[in-house]
């Protein structure tokens, strides 16, 4: 009987089949997805992609060979002797059984409509399964060839590069000819030349080789080590590495979703400015007046009091007398000690300014760093002739949209403070109610529907939300998916809709227009609406039939296990990119469509000219303070602000109007240097009664 010669498993097969599947694979990572790539962010796929797909089939190639040193009876240390090439025939054999169980679970378990996630699952393991086979096949026929048909079982021979280069180059070619599919379509992505394309397999092959020498390296020393423990064949534990190189790649990916996550929430604030002052103007909070102390309000609660639109805006804007004074109220995190003090404050402050007086109350759902739309509620403020309250509570202070606890803070205080002003609101005469309006954007739209999770659109209507309107909502909202799929009593699917642009909202029949009140805004390339982890096991159905797919997704973009999920997490991170004071509908960036979204479904009646004298206003103020920010940056606690408490101390002392007077002092500064001059907005004091 031949002495067994286990030599680098089978010529380290599995590493081999790994590079091969992976570098295959490389020109779909080209492919147009929904958004631009630069150099850098396709490098990131491109490497992602291939360290996914290289971990992941040597870990199944690895465990087909363990397999079948199983069945030749290697399992034992002292099992049954045989060479290296009885064990790469029975490896191939099994390979191909692989290939033939892999197809047929995919043909067994094909797509179907809202599937569960466990049977997308096996579907795609099927798929991992006869790729991982099919390619250590490949890579076993040659060594067959070459290696151990010459008695040279010991090195690595590296076939797989002129495989892995044909086949690279096939891809590529397919790829470049269904580009015509989107000639429609503005020019974006990376482009390649066929010469490019020729070396491309090469090249990647010997960076992926590289790679997979440190994954090769921790397999045999996991194999080696638990071997001394356990006593089995090493070559049996081999996958155990590659396991343990698979969890370390999930975990990064995981680091690196989160990271993309607060870098839009980063985005979306990237046009604040700082405020170290406490605003004069009564009905904001953290003014002298409020019940909130400013110190508590955070960054993003200070900018929240400060850019209240000033009624003598609105009047100028609007080209109207009959305006008011809009209403802004804001608790922070540190502005009381629980949940339940947060709402209590809260509605005291509205009580306080008088916000249930006016005619309009919108409900503001924050990110997770606090941030609140400007565009939104200063659209409010002007469409409502700032006849309205806003309101929002801090719930987080991380930008990190996968913390489950911030979710659920978020929507446990969500739901205590609707509860609350509902509560509120039914005790008031029908005829004085303020008209309820919930907003969120992103991870606001997401808290702030979660609520509602198995209420449907009954829980909106028994709360009192008169109407809502959410930009950007994320694919892992509940709610959302339970109006949209599932067939629930609780749901009146008139009640709800979902658009890209208003035109689609515009092209409902006139009763199916008046019926509507909740509105999700959410447009086709929006990352962040449509990335979720099934994407590592699932073709989304946005990703049908070329001709099904919505606006502005490609139609030659196909779906790729590992691939497209690291596509659309890029994807996600680049629909946020946006230009202060150049609003457009696109992404992530729904800066354009608040305003006509804003008017047309809450029914306001503002001109064409008024509408485009807001607009206007809205991207000037945001240019104006993006500027001031850069040349200023952030303030903290500054000398301004010390002389500026010295001056209200000594007003009061002399009996004079405080607000009034700090107001005269930054006004004029304010205005000029970034915008605000709301926040110092107060009507002048009446003159003091004649003492004759």
């Amino acid at each position: 009987m031949p002495r067994r010669r286990y030599s680098g498993s089978l010529a380290h097969r599995a590493d081999q089949a790994g590079i091969l599947v992976a570098g295959m694979n490389v020109p779909l990572t080209f492919q147009r997805t929904l958004m631009p790539r630069d150099t850098l962010d396709q490098a990131i796929v491109t490497g992602l992609s291939i360290a996914a797909n290289h971990a992941l089939v040597s870990l199944v190639q690895e465990s087909i060979q363990a397999g079948a040193l199983l069945v030749l009876g290697g399992g034992k240390r002292k099992g049954r002797e045989f060479d290296d090439r009885t064990w790469s025939q029975a490896t191939i054999a099994l390979d191909l059984v692989a290939v033939g169980a892999g197809i047929g679970i995919q043909r067994l378990l094909r797509q179907r409509h809202r599937e569960p996630l466990p049977r997308a699952g096996a579907r795609t393991g099927g798929f991992v399964l006869a790729a991982s086979g099919g390619a250590g096949a490949i890579i076993g026929v040659l060594q067959e060839a070459f290696v151990f048909s010459r008695g040279r079982s010991k090195g690595t021979v590296p076939m797989v590069v002129p495989a892995a280069s044909a086949l690279a180059v096939v891809g590529e070619y397919r790829r470049r000819k269904a580009e015509h599919l989107d000639t429609g379509l503005p020019p974006q992505g990376v482009a390649a030349s066929p010469a490019k394309a020729l070396a491309l397999g090469v090249l990647v092959t010997g960076a992926v080789s590289s790679m997979g020498l440190g994954e090769r390296v921790l397999a045999d020393a996991v194999s080696k080590s638990l071997a001394r423990v356990v006593r089995v064949n090493p070559e049996l534990l081999r996958p155990l590495g590659h396991l343990a190189a698979m969890l370390a790649l999930t975990g990064a990916t995981r680091v690196l979703v989160e990271k993309v996550f607060g870098t839009i929430e980063k985005k979306e604030t990237s046009v604040e400015a700082a405020f170290d002052v406490p605003p004069p103007n009564p009905l904001v909070s953290g003014s002298l007046d409020s019940l909130v102390d400013f110190s508590t309000l955070a960054r993003q609660g200070r900018r929240f009091a400060w850019t209240v639109s000033s009624q003598e805006k609105i009047k100028t804007v609007m080209g109207e007398v009959a305006c008011e004074r809009p209403i802004r109220v804001y608790v922070g995190l540190e502005s009381a000690a629980d949940e339940q003090a947060r709402v209590d404050l809260v509605l005291a402050e509205l009580d306080r300014s008088g916000a249930f007086d006016r005619k309009w109350l919108l409900v503001d759902s924050p990110t997770g760093t606090g941030y609140v739309n400007y565009a939104a509620v200063n659209a409010l403020e002007f469409l409502s002739r700032g006849d309205c309250a806003t309101v929002a509570m801090q719930y987080a202070a991380k930008p990190s949209v996968l913390s489950l606890g911030q979710v659920n803070e978020g929507r446990r205080q969500a739901r205590l403070l609707l509860d609350a002003l509902h509560a509120r609101l039914t005790a008031m005469p029908a005829d004085r109610r303020p008209k309820l309006v919930l907003f969120g954007e992103s991870l606001g739209a997401w808290t702030s529907q979660d609520p509602f999770v198995d209420r449907g659109t009954r829980g909106l209507v028994e709360t009192g939300i008169d109407h809502s309107i959410w930009i950007g909502t994320p694919h892992f909202s509940k709610w959302k998916e339970q109006i949209l799929f599932d067939d629930r009593p609780d749901v009146d699917a008139g009640l709800v809709g979902v658009f890209s642009e208003l035109a689609e909202w515009e092209a409902l029949d006139a009763a199916a227009r008046e019926k509507l009140r909740y509105v999700m805004i959410t447009h086709h390339d929006d990352g962040v609406a449509v990335f979720g982890p099934e994407l590592m096991i699932q073709a989304p159905e946005w990703l049908g039939a070329p001709g099904t797919r919505p606006t502005h997704v490609p139609h030659a973009m196909r779906w790729v296990p590992t691939t497209t999920f690291f596509q659309v997490l890029v994807d996600m991170k680049n629909s946020a990119n946006v230009v202060p004071g150049q609003f457009e509908a696109k992404g992530h960036d729904y800066r354009a469509d608040l305003l006509p979204f804003f008017h047309c479904t809450l029914g306001f009646d503002a001109t064409e000219e008024q509408l485009d004298r807001i607009a206007t206003w809205l991207e000037l103020e945001e240019l104006q303070r993006s500027e001031w920010i850069k040349a200023h940056g952030a303030a903290g606690k500054s000398l301004a602000s010390s002389i500026i408490e010295a001056v209200v101390a000594e007003a009061r002392e002399l009996g004079e109007d405080a607000n009034f007077v700090l107001a005269k002092l930054v006004h004029a500064v304010a205005e000029d240097q970034f915008g605000a001059g709301g926040g110092a907005s107060v009507p002048e004091p009446p003159p003091a009664p004649s003492s004759a």
